[in-house]
């Protein structure tokens, strides 16, 4: 016997129940739209239940610019400008977030817990008429001549088939989906890490790319911080603590004793553990003395207090007096010694000299030479928590069609003068579906989502 179908109606239906999801379901209720949300996981929230819950961003666009030159200038400039509304906003519907506070020295934002913005979303969405699914996974969109009328999901009582005037992708990006991430993020993409929610496997995109959306380029970038490599035990409650952030003032080193990148390029480590994920088995050792175990920096707490972490939950974690003896200790994971002290060498002389910008790749900030024992090598894979590249969008969230010549293989970006600048009927998306806001750099993943999916909603409704 087949499985059942249970067919559902609604004005909008959002597909997610992310930030962005739960953002753009509110959004459309509050312009008097009937709302349904299919969640795919056993819960609501997405990632965000398992980020630091800080939505923030730049403060100002020049800013973005100035870090961001990849990313898609009008989306970021969306960013920046409907931020304090969106955040005046969640605090209108019951999410608690505390004070502004300011970031890298060119962002703001307001802290929140990820499961208390969750639930409190939820709430808003269910006073207002909103019907929220779980476990209920997409499948394929539903087309009639050319226009998005619905949606068909799995659910865990059988076969779901929604009609809507209009339907939001907010799956949260393909970084659970080890295929694509093999094929667009990197070779070595077995080893990553998952910094997420495992339910976010693309089912969005593959369902718009169905429907004949066209996507950005850049599908290789994600964002995500490097983590303490195995035979490191830790859940996912333990994400945030065994993130090294600290990547951009160490010497990251990898498996052939080179260095690879420049460390401190970005906003913030994520940059840094892009390039660690094109590395052999995804992994690289983070290379530090005493004076940068003990160095404040913005993003996390001091490097001493996260290798701790990372050696009190089994992590390789190795300290000497000498970089012989370290390089020397450094062999036990596979690193030849030789080379590490070699590099270690020049990276410390160009340091000494004021010549970073020299080297190899070049280091141009962070300019701190490890000189002071006792030597610290922390070793690390690359995680990711979102993918950066997604479906193409206008400012209204809505999803822009692939044209027709253009190759209909999966995750093919059609060159600019391809494209026909049309919208699919019917179809928006949010978050992490769509691509291009980032580039290869970070400008605050719950701020995006909050920003996209209150366009996507509200233009939904409409």
């Amino acid at each position: 016997m087949g499985a059942s179908t249970k067919s559902l109606a609604a004005d909008v239906l959002v597909l997610g129940g992310g930030m962005s999801g739960l953002c753009a379901a509110l959004a459309a209720a509050e312009q008097g739209a009937r709302v349904l949300v299919l969640e795919k996981g056993n819960r609501f929230g997405g990632s965000m239940a398992l980020s630091n819950g800080i939505v923030w961003s730049f403060s100002r666009s020049e800013d973005v610019r100035e870090r961001l030159a990849e990313g898609d200038a009008a989306l970021q400039d969306l960013v920046v400008e409907q931020l304090p509304s969106g955040l005046d906003w969640l605090v209108a519907h019951g999410v608690q977030l505390q004070p502004t506070q300011y970031y890298f020295g060119y962002g703001h934002g307001r802290p929140a817990s990820g499961p208390q913005m969750a639930a409190a979303l939820c709430d808003a969405i269910r006073a207002r008429g909103g019907v929220l699914v779980s476990s209920a996974g997409v499948q394929q969109l539903l087309v009639r001549d050319g226009d998005v009328i619905g949606a068909r999901a799995f659910g865990a009582e059988g076969v779901i088939e929604a009609t809507s005037r209009s339907v939001v992708l907010a799956t949260g990006g393909f970084q659970g989906n080890a295929e694509l991430l093999a094929r667009h993020v990197s070779p070595h993409a077995e080893h990553m890490y998952l910094r997420a929610n495992p339910w976010s496997t693309g089912d969005g995109l593959l369902a718009a790319l169905d429907a004949g959306a066209a996507t950005t380029s850049a599908l290789d970038t994600f964002y995500g911080h490097a983590m303490t490599a195995p035979p490191a035990r830790f859940g996912a409650d333990r994400f945030q603590e065994m993130s090294h952030k600290y990547g951009p003032m160490a010497v990251a080193i990898n498996l052939h004793g080179r260095r690879f990148a420049d460390e401190s390029a970005g906003t913030g480590e994520e940059t840094l553990n892009i390039a660690i994920a094109r590395q052999q088995d995804a992994t690289a050792a983070y290379v530090f003395d005493a004076a940068t175990a003990d160095r404040p920096y913005e993003a996390g707490p001091l490097a001493r207090v996260i290798v701790e972490r990372a050696r009190q939950a089994g992590g390789p974690v190795v300290q000497a007096d000498t970089l012989e003896a370290l390089a020397a200790r450094m062999q036990e994971w596979g690193f030849p010694p030789r080379e590490v002290l070699r590099t270690l060498r020049e990276f410390n002389a160009a340091m000494e000299a004021g010549e970073g910008a020299l080297l190899h790749p070049p280091r141009r900030g962070e300019p701190y030479a490890v000189t002071k024992p006792p030597f610290t090598a922390a070793l690390v894979r690359a995680a990711i928590t979102f993918t950066c590249g997604g479906l193409s969008v206008d400012l209204d969230m809505r999803v822009l069609r692939r044209a027709a010549s253009v190759s209909m293989l999966p995750l093919v970006k059609a060159p600019a003068d391809e494209l026909q600048v049309s919208a699919i009927p019917g179809l928006f998306a949010a978050g992490c579906d769509i691509g291009g806001v980032s580039g290869r750099s970070y400008m605050g993943g719950l701020a995006q989502a909050l920003v996209t999916g209150r366009v996507a909603g509200t233009q939904a409704a409409r």
